[in-house]
This record gives structure tokens, C-alpha cells and sequence, in this order.
């Protein structure tokens, strides 16, 4: 938690972590930044140690908290912190203990050894003024695999030591006041921040005043509103100007990479004095410099020396001072160039910025997260602006529900068949995995019988966390070996496996009650077991309901009750809006083919008409066409029936790279080679979060209702969701299909000067209960039944009108 200054009553909070050197921190190295070293495996270490310290010593205690208060330059500090251990020696002094794990034969780096001697020093002087008059301090340092301690005494001259906190108080007063200095200035700029256009649209002054209250009152809020009515801008406005007045920072969370670069786009047209600063983040696979992604100094060039190589470049400084607007090409080249990791420089800029652009994942998912989300910091001065929030329920339950695979175990052993003694021990492992999960699978699909391919089964707990000790003890041996023979792997599968292993340990723990459940299955590549979270509400709650505020946007949120439950919003702080579209219905035609069926047992005899029909409908329209399928299999079926003369028929294939995607969007764009017909899946980059501007579409076709595939996990959501809400089938598969079908829908009509036609292919939009899931602006004018028609006859005439071709 960083330092909490409280400038009306001169008050600072502070943990013995902020009065560390910051050059000795940075020297704790690249690996301590998520490498092989991972932070549980010296936490198992450190518990095993205080248990038997806890055992044999009647005075030890562990994980003691300490905290003092002093004044300094008229401002009363509180210092705290929890040291690992403490005890009484056989003389009556009382010992704080730093405990830290080592590599085996392993020296720790001078200026790291200095670190944590520091660290166990300044535990040393909390207790010193706090009345204990006789304090000693050591470092024990237990090595990783034999767990041998080598306990070493910490000299301490206490008063040397206060002359020194009261040094780094100084500092971090100043900077304090420079900070205090540039946020007036931010303030200043936040009471005079206008919208970025000359008007508004309809509706966004709606949008601004609801969030406005919002934020006012640190609420939460749901905004349902029409694709095109300009959303992002409308909610970036108020989020960045309450920001600014109030020292808050801004969370832009996408799905998408392309919904990251529109946000960004907005976010530099609103700040045209230059006072904050917004960093968009990438992936860190697309932003390695290496060759590989191996995170690791011994591996990467990038990662070596990173600390020192950081401080002399001066990189951060020079791209913060730069730009106002820290993109991820520009941090790439800066980064390459000072030869440090640009993954990591990006993260050292996200604690500096204002705003931060990225996806879902660095805020919710637990292993990824940036730190700002980690445990139980506070995130009261955080405002989060989740864009297409209608994808979180789905990411969040993804988020907490690992597998393990036979086919990942046997892929680890396959690689290892006929090397050292520590590969002869990692392949029994995974031999004693892959038999486990068989056996379990087996016993499971026994008790359901018939040709049942998944059955809900009680994990073998005990087993699973008994393998757990082996591969820890393995996995150690295993890096070390890496190291001695410099062969560390990018992807290495075994590495891949044991934290695959390890987080299907930690979802163990916390899946309990309803909300979870667990099967085995088989399928054509092997056997699996897995964890299924039903209901992610009370994990995403739990970060959602610390920030000052959540805003969510989509359009999309029906029914409101279902994401309100599901991403775990407190109800107390709650509200949501909805908009209607503010665009000419006249600009749209809307037409149901009845004709067809999408259903999974009638799909195969209407794959030649559905081809049928929408060939003739693009035949129809002057202009590029989009057609949703619900899977690629569908897609594929279709396509090999479809003839459109003079039309170009393009198709969205599973492998393709974001390359290839943006060269389908590219034969979109431009009309040099011809109208373009385009069959893509519903809910992926083509259906959700891409602007088709102008002209550039006229035609969405939508082939059934989208809903998800049949599946055991499925049905177990259906009867959860059923025992909750009593909407079992409607929560576990219409809400989803639906949502991709207005979603697509959407991509059509983007401003008052769009035209074009939507047809939905399948009998079923005429029943409920999909029906009731169309927006009512659809059917307000007569009813769903005068949508029924043919869609090239619909599109043939809606054409043939001037309005609508101008």
C-alpha cells in the first residue's frame, strides 16, 4: 500500500516497506517480478519454518503487526508492519526475525542481502520505541529444497537508524509536495474540461448527468444504451472530470484491443492541456523484445540488469516527460532501445498515470492483475469504466474455473522420455497425474452410464494436494537444473504444468458452495477434470465494491437483474440506465426469415437454404454485407453452399492472427476490389466493438439466435440458475445467445446518417422466450409479426428507396 498523506490534519500512513532505499528495492531483481522464483513457493517455506518455531519455543510468535508514531516537520507519522517472526532469547532479548528463502548453494546479491537486513532493522526500531529496550535482529535464510537455516545477527545502531527514516521522510515529503503541486493543477484543469465536440448527441447529455450522480455519491452504475450513440465519449467525460478534481484514477477495461485504441483516441482529445497522463497496455506476448518469452534473466538480454540498465536510462522519465499519451509501440521502441523489458516499463509507467487503458484481465483476473487489485488493497480512489460489460460475467467465471488435462501431463512426459534423473522423476509425476485424472474421469462416467461423455464427480482432494508436495519438491530441482546447464525453456511445458496444477489447487480451496462445481470428461484428445464457476459474483464483487465507483456499458444489459447478481454489485450502491436509440427508424429495415430453423437436429437440412437465402439477400444490397454464425462449424457448412455473383465472399477462419483480421477489415474498408460479402462467429472481433463508419457496411445478417453449444457445462449452469433465479434456461443460454444477436445487430446503425437492414435468419426470433429479449424500439411500430418477410425482397425495396441509399 503506498503512503497515505492526509494534508487538512498533517497526518502520514506508512508501511516499513516505503522507507526502503528505493535503489536497494529495485536491485531485488527482474525475477522477482514474475519469474521462475514465485512468491508461494517461499510462503510455503516461511509456514513450514514458523510452525516448528511455533512448536518448539514457547515465546515465538509469527507474522507479528508493530506500528509507531512520531512527528516529523510537523506532520505525525505512523509507521507499520508485520515482521515474520519474533521471539525471546535465552538472555531476555527479543529477536525480530526476517525470513527469506534462498536458492540452493545460492549467495544472495549484496545489494539484496542490504535490503532485507534493512527491513529486519527497521522492525527492529519499531520495537526500540515502543519501549522495549533490549531489540536484536536477524536474517534467517532457509534454503529452498533441503530447507537448511543459516541464521545471521543484523547489526544495529538505532539511532543512526531514526537519522535515516527521518532522511526518507524527507524525500517522501517532498515528493509529497511536488505531487500536491501538479494535482491542484490537475484540478484546476478538471473544472475547466469541456466535451470534445461543438454538440452532443442524443442521449449522452443523459449519460453524463446519471454518471455524474454516480460519482457524486461513489456509487455503481449499469448504462444499457444503443451502438452509435456514442457511449465511450459520454463516459470518459464525467469519469475523467471527477478524476481530475478529486485526485481519483481512471480504469479503462475492455474485451478487446480494438475497443482500447477508440478509448485511447477520446481520452487524447480530452486532454488538450496536457495534465494527466494515459498508458495503454499490451499483452506481454506482444510486447517481448526477445526472441522468445522467457522471463528470465539468465535467458533474456531484456531482462538482465533490468534495474540498473532502467535507472541509467532514464527510460521511464523520457517517455512520461515525452508524451501525455503512453502507446504500446512507442514504449516498445523506447524499451528495445535501453534494452529492458517493455512489458515491465509499461507496468513501471502504470503506477505514475492517471488513466490506464487495458483488458478486463489485469484488474479481475487474479493471477495476471496489475498490483493496484492485488488482496485487499484499498481502491477507494479508483474509478473503473467497463466497456461491453455484458463479457465480464462470462471472463469472470472463466477466471476461476482451471482444468487439468491428461493430454497436458502427457505432453510434459513425452518431452522429458530418456533425460536426467530429475526428468525420470518428472515423468513418474506426470505418470501419476494422468493416471489420477483417468481413474477419476473413469469412476465418474461409470456412475453415470450409457455413452455419457462428462459427469459431475467430488475431485480427489486428498490425492491432488499429496501430488502437490512431489512437484514442489521437483519443480525446484528442476529449475536448478535448468540453470546449471543454461537450457530454460520459453512455453516450458513442465513450468506451464505445475502452475497449471497449482491453481487448480488454489480454486480448490475457494470453490465451495453452490456457486461451483466439479466434473470429469472425455474427448477425443484425452481425459480432464475441472473446476466450474457458476456465479463469479462474489470474487468480482469483492474488487468491485472497494473502488469509489464502477461504470458499465453496453448495449446490451437484459435482463439488468442478471449482470447486477452475477458480476456482484452491492445493491445498496446500485443503479442502471437505459436508453432508447435516438436514430430515424426509417434509416432500418428489420426482417425475421421464418423459412429457416438453426436448431442443432433441423441445422443440417437448412445449410443450403440459409445459403440460399443469404446469397440472395447480399445479391440485394449495395454495399458490404456481414453474416454471424453461432460456432465455425456452422459458418463453414453454409459457406460451401453460398454463391453471391458480384460479390467477393470472405471468411473469418478460427486461426486467424490479428494480421489477417485486420486484412478482412481492410477489403471492408475499401471498395477497389468489390463489394465484400463477410461470414464471421457471433460474439467475436467482428460482431463486437469494430465501427463500420459510413459506408462501409450495409447488411448484417444474424443466423439464429447464437445460442451456446449443449454441454454438461452448461446444464450444470442451467440448474444453478434455475435453483437462484428460477430462469435456469434463460440465464444458462438465451440471455448469452441473444446478447451476441443485438450486439451483431448493432455493428449497423452507428449515427443518424447509417442505413442499411438487419434480418434474422430462424423461425425461433418469433417465440419466446427470444422474442422478448429483441429491443422493444423493434417491435413498437406493429409487433414482432410485420418484421416477418424475405430478406431480399426487404432489402431489394429498402434500397430501391432514395432516403436510404444517400
Amino acid at each position: 500500500m503506498a503512503p497515505r498523506f492526509d494534508g487538512e490534519n498533517f497526518t502520514l500512513e506508512l508501511a516499513v516497506a516505503d522507507l526502503l532505499d528505493t535503489r536497494l528495492q529495485k536491485s531485488l531483481g527482474f525475477a522477482n517480478r514474475g519469474g521462475y522464483e514465485r512468491m508461494w513457493l517461499g510462503q510455503a517455506i516461511h509456514s513450514h519454518y514458523q510452525e516448528q518455531a511455533l512448536a518448539t519455543d514457547s515465546t515465538y510468535r509469527r507474522e507479528v503487526a508493530l506500528s509507531t508514531t512520531l512527528s516529523h516537520r510537523g506532520w505525525e507519522v505512523t509507521i507499520h508492519g508485520r515482521a515474520d517472526g519474533l521471539r525471546k532469547a535465552a538472555d531476555g532479548v527479543l529477536v525480530v526475525e526476517e525470513i527469506k528463502s534462498v536458492r540452493r548453494d545460492g549467495a544472495l546479491a549484496s545489494a539484496v542481502r542490504q535490503l532485507y537486513e534493512q527491513q529486519a532493522r527497521l522492525y527492529a526500531w519499531i520495537l526500540a520505541r515502543e519501549g522495549h529496550e533490549r531489540v536484536a535482529a536477524e536474517l534467517v535464510l532457509i534454503e529452498i529444497g533441503s530447507e537448511v537455516v543459516d541464521r545471521n545477527e543484523v547489526e544495529l545502531e538505532l539511532g543512526r537508524l531514526e537519522r535515516g527514516v527521518k532522511q526518507r521522510l524527507d524525500r517522501l515529503l517532498s515528493e509529497y509536495e511536488e505531487k500536491h503541486a501538479a494535482l491542484a493543477s490537475r484540478r484546476g484543469a478538471g473544472e475547466r474540461l469541456e466535451f470534445p465536440y461543438e454538440s452532443m448527441r442524443p442521449g449522452q447529455e443523459r449519460i453524463i448527468d446519471a454518471i455524474d450522480q454516480t460519482l457524486e455519491h461513489a456509487g455503481h452504475l449499469l448504462l444499457e444504451a444503443p451502438t452509435g450513440i456514442g457511449k465511450t465519449v459520454a463516459a470518459l467525460y464525467p469519469a475523467l472530470r471527477y478524476a481530475l478534481k478529486h485526485d481519483k484514477r481512471v480504469f479503462v477495461l475492455t474485451a478487446k484491443t480494438l475497443q482500447q485504441s477508440m478509448a485511447t483516441s477520446v481520452l487524447e482529445l480530452l486532454n488538450r492541456e496536457d495534465v494527466f497522463h494515459t498508458l495503454q497496455l499490451r499483452a506481454k506476448a506482444k510486447m517481448c523484445a526477445n526472441d522468445e518469452v522467457l522471463c528470465h534473466e539468465e535467458y533474456c538480454p531484456y531482462a538482465r540488469d533490468y534495474y540498473a540498465k532502467l535507472h541509467s536510462s532514464q527510460v521511464v522519465r523520457h517517455l512520461r516527460t515525452s508524451a501525455t499519451t503512453l502507446l504500446p509501440d512507442g514504449i516498445f521502441e523506447a524499451a528495445r532501445g535501453a534494452e529492458v523489458c517493455p512489458f515491465e516499463v509499461s507496468l513501471e509507467l502504470a503506477h505514475g498515470v492517471q488513466v490506464v487503458v487495458c483488458d478486463y484481465n489485469y484488474a479481475f483476473d487474479p493471477y495476471v492483475g496489475l498490483t493496484d487489485f492485488s488482496g485487499d488493497n484499498d481502491l477507494s480512489d479508483v474509478i473503473l469504466v467497463v466497456d461491453e460489460i455484458h463479457n465480464l460475467v462470462e471472463r469472470g467465471r472463466g477466471y476461476y474455473s482451471p482444468a487439468l488435462t491428461t493430454q497436458e501431463s502427457r505432453l510434459v512426459a513425452e518431452g522429458l522420455v530418456g533425460g536426467s534423473s530429475v526428468h525420470r522423476r518428472i515423468v513418474a509425476l506426470t505418470h501419476r497425474l494422468t493416471a489420477l485424472i483417468e481413474s477419476t474421469t473413469a469412476a465418474a462416467l461409470d456412475d453415470v452410464g450409457g455413452n455419457a461423455r462428462a459427469a459431475e464427480i467430488a475431485l480427489p482432494e486428498d490425492d491432488l494436494f499429496a501430488l502437490r508436495v512431489d512437484f514442489d519438491e521437483v519443480f525446484i530441482d528442476y529449475l536448478e537444473h535448468r540453470r546449471d546447464t543454461s537450457t530454460f525453456r520459453a512455453r516450458d511445458p513442465f513450468v506451464t504444468l505445475y502452475f497449471d496444477l497449482l491453481r487448480f489447487l488454489n480454486s480448490m480451496v475457494i470453490a465451495d458452495g453452490p456457486a461451483f462445481s466439479q466434473y470429469a470428461e472425455r474427448g477425443p484428445d484425452g481425459t480432464a477434470i475441472r473446476i466450474l464457476c457458476k456465479d463469479p459474483s462474489r470474487q468480482l464483487g469483492a474488487l468491485i465494491n472497494r473502488t469509489h465507483s464502477v461504470i458499465g456499458l453496453s448495449a446490451t444489459l437484459s435482463p439488468i437483474e442478471f449482470y447486477r447478481d452475477l458480476l456482484g454489485f452491492d445493491r445498496d450502491r446500485f443503479d442502471h440506465v437505459t436508453l432508447p436509440t435516438p436514430f430515424p427508424a426509417e434509416n432500418r429495415r428489420l426482417v425475421i426469415d421464418d423459412s429457416v430453423a438453426t436448431t442443432w437436429r433441423q441445422r443440417p437440412d437448412n445449410y443450403q437454404p440459409i445459403a440460399h437465402r443469404l446469397g440472395e439477400l447480399a445479391a440485394n444490397v449495395p454495399g458490404n454485407c456481414l453474416a454471424l454464425f453461432p460456432s465455425y462449424k456452422f459458418l463453414d457448412e453454409v459457406g460451401r453452399h453460398l454463391q453471391v455473383p458480384g460479390k467477393r465472399v470472405l471468411i473469418q477462419s478460427r486461426l486467424d492472427s490479428d494480421r489477417e483480421r485486420e486484412l478482412l477489415l481492410d477489403a471492408l474498408r475499401t471498395s477497389l476490389a468489390g463489394d465484400v460479402l463477410l461470414l464471421a462467429v457471433a460474439g467475436g472481433v467482428f460482431a463486437e466493438g469494430v465501427d463500420y463508419p459510413g459506408d462501409m457496411l450495409k447488411a448484417v445478417a444474424v443466423i439464429g439466435p447464437c445460442l451456446p453449444g449443449v454441454s454438461l457445462e452448461r446444464e450444470l449452469l442451467k440448474r444453478y440458475y434455475e435453483e437462484q433465479f428460477e430462469r435456469g434456461f434463460e440465464y444458462a443460454f438465451v440471455v448469452p445467445g441473444m446478447t451476441r444477436v443485438v450486439q451483431a445487430a448493432g455493428r449497423l446503425i452507428r449515427s443518424a446518417d447509417d442505413s442499411g437492414i438487419v434480418a434474422l435468419l430462424d423461425e425461433r426470433f418469433l417465440t419466446s422466450p427470444y422474442r422478448q429479449y429483441l429491443p422493444a424500439d423493434w417491435t413498437e411500430d406493429g409487433g414482432i409479426e410485420h418484421l416477418v418477410g424475405d430478406p431480399a425482397t426487404a432489402a431489394r425495396e429498402f434500397f430501391a428507396n432514395p432516403r436510404t441509399t444517400t
